[in-house]
């Protein structure tokens, strides 16, 4: 025996799609809402006589509602809701830019005093083609420098 679940949710007396789609967690768009209306999952809007606008009467919001949750359509058949993933910041596909300054910095001391920052990300790339992460600095700094010597710079 089943019990059925409460949705904890003031609902209005009528309900656009609009807003039917917001009250969804995650908010539903309206399109995959209306993909889910014609499979059954959803109960089909009513019609307002006045301006044939959609809307849902309360009990049809939380049979709706309660079809999301429970993953149990409207029509009694089973429906599995695609669950989006947490998406990663908008920088994440992007290479950050390279700073070398304390690479520079190292490299000048050592005595190459007419190197450039171009120079430097050549060698990088040259050396160490998987990245640097996890490289100890000082290792970092000798390779480049032998990098550049033998490269002529100097």
């Amino acid at each position: 025996m089943s019990m059925p679940i409460k949705i904890e949710i003031s609902v209005k007396a009528v309900v656009s799609v609009a807003q039917m789609c917001r009250l969804f967690c995650p908010p539903m768009s309206r399109s995959q809402f209306y993909w889910h209306v014609k499979r059954g999952t959803f109960h089909t809007p009513l019609y307002l006589a006045s301006n044939k606008r959609p809307y849902f009467t309360a009990s049809m919001v939380e049979e709706n509602l309660r079809a999301r949750e429970t993953g149990i359509a409207v029509n009694g058949e089973f429906v599995l809701f695609y669950e989006r993933l947490p998406t990663g910041t908008k920088t994440e596909g992007k290479k950050p830019k390279a700073n070398h300054v304390v690479l520079l910095d190292g490299l000048r001391a050592s005595g190459l005093k007419e190197v450039t920052a171009e120079q430097v990300a050549a060698a990088l790339a040259s050396c160490f083609p998987a990245g640097t992460t996890g490289k100890d600095d000082n290792a970092v700094l000798t390779v480049v420098f032998r990098h550049l010597k033998r490269s002529g710079v100097g």
